[in-house]
């Protein structure tokens, strides 16, 4: 089954990742099943936007997984903040909004991409990728 010539490690870039969710509950979860994804390492649980910059900075992080119901700063806008301040992040919601109107807008704000609640792995790694 294995290849022992190959090294999937070496072949697949892993992206680190940085959760951002005001509840500890949704950012235990979304640990779990980013942690279920080879192609992702969490790399740092924020529950507010600065706690995301100071690990999405320390961290070297390439995505963050955001919720975009937060409070002060709410999601929309912790998603320009985090958009002006790391312009090469990739920036991908995870929520329970199912309206367009704040899809559209966390696009317009910066978002790459926005996944709807419950998340599958595949999604996951397909957008984050």
């Amino acid at each position: 089954m294995d290849d022992p010539g190959s090294d999937d490690a070496s072949e697949h870039a892993v992206s680190r990742v940085v959760l951002i969710d005001s509840r500890p509950d949704r950012r235990a979860v979304m640990n779990f099943l980013v942690g279920r994804c080879p192609s992702l390492t969490v790399v740092g649980l924020a529950g507010s936007l600065d706690e995301a910059e100071t690990q999405i900075r320390d961290a070297h992080a390439d995505v963050a997984l955001l919720e975009i119901q937060m409070p002060v700063p709410e999601g929309l806008a912790t998603i320009g903040a985090l958009r002006q301040a790391f312009p090469d992040l990739r920036i991908i919601v995870c929520s329970f909004h199912l309206d367009a109107a704040t899809r559209d807008e966390a696009q317009v704000r910066g978002a790459d991409g926005y996944l709807i609640k419950p998340v599958s792995i595949r999604d996951l790694a397909v957008l984050t990728g």
